[in-house]
């Protein structure tokens, strides 16, 4: 993996963004300050629509802020790139391809050697335990192991400074998504790397995060961090996980109750 000088993987500075709903325009994000040092994982966790995952989707590339800059390892961003491992709600597997050839599609793109590309995917999926499973296609698969591939994926390029993940497990039952927490944080401590993990879900970032950031909406920016000084793994029903559940519910809810801005002006610039 390349490492970089920058003091941060992600760094930005008064970012701002809106986009035209059915509705009218959306003011995404406003004045959105963060930096993610190299390595940590770090969770945005807010209600829906607080521009979570439009922050997201400016670090893949995907989207252009309309004012504001976000460095990745000190420079700026331009277009999706193989330098960012990216995860969304869906695992977007390739049908016709076996779970060996998905995890190792980024990698061929890449330039990669076919016997290079297998070492590489080989070794991901045995830390996912999925080695086993290598020849199935994704019909063959159960739900949580489509998601644990689109980790795999992701998670093989060991060119990719950091990985993106959009509340990758928000639409698996309970206990399948407990079980893909674990596994994604065995993947996580196994080779390090910078994380930034979209979620709604309290539990799911008190139990993976290294630091979270709360979100407040109309606009997006980010009214408050927590720090997780838990020993990893973590019990879900510590009393140190369920109080700090607690303090986190509360300030959502402060939080939730802000006036929302006035996005008027705004919408005559975009």
């Amino acid at each position: 993996m390349n490492v970089s000088a920058a003091p941060y993987v992600i760094e930005a500075r008064r970012v701002a963004h809106s986009y035209e709903g059915p509705t009218g325009w959306v003011h995404a994000l406003d004045a959105f300050d963060i930096e993610i040092p190299r390595n940590e994982f770090l969770c945005i966790l807010g209600q829906s629509g607080c521009g979570k995952s439009t922050f997201m989707r400016i670090v893949a590339g995907l989207l252009k802020p309309l004012r504001g800059s976000v460095l990745l390892n000190g420079s700026p961003i331009h277009g999706p790139r193989l330098d960012r491992g990216v995860v969304f709600q869906e695992p977007a597997l390739f049908p016709w391809l076996t779970v060996l050839d998905n995890v190792k599609f980024g990698l061929r793109m890449g330039g990669w050697s076919n016997d290079r590309a297998n070492t590489r995917a080989h070794h991901v999926l045995d830390i996912v335990g999925l080695a086993r499973y290598e020849k199935l296609f994704p019909y063959q698969l159960s739900g949580g192991m489509k998601h644990r591939v689109a980790v795999a994926r992701a998670w093989a390029l060991d060119d990719a400074s950091v990985l993106l993940m959009d509340e990758p497990f928000s639409a698996v039952d309970a206990i399948g998504r407990m079980a893909l927490q674990d596994h994604l944080i065995e993947t996580w401590l196994t080779e390090p790397r910078t994380v930034l993990y979209v979620t709604h879900d309290i539990e799911e970032a008190v139990y993976l995060a290294d630091r979270i950031a709360v979100l407040r909406s109309s606009p997006g920016r980010i009214e408050r961090y927590f720090r997780v000084d838990l020993a990893r793994p973590r019990d879900r029903n510590s009393a140190e996980v369920t109080a700090l559940k607690s303090e986190i519910t509360w300030a959502m809810r402060e939080i939730a109750a802000l006036p929302k801005e006035d996005s008027a002006a705004l919408e005559g610039e975009a």
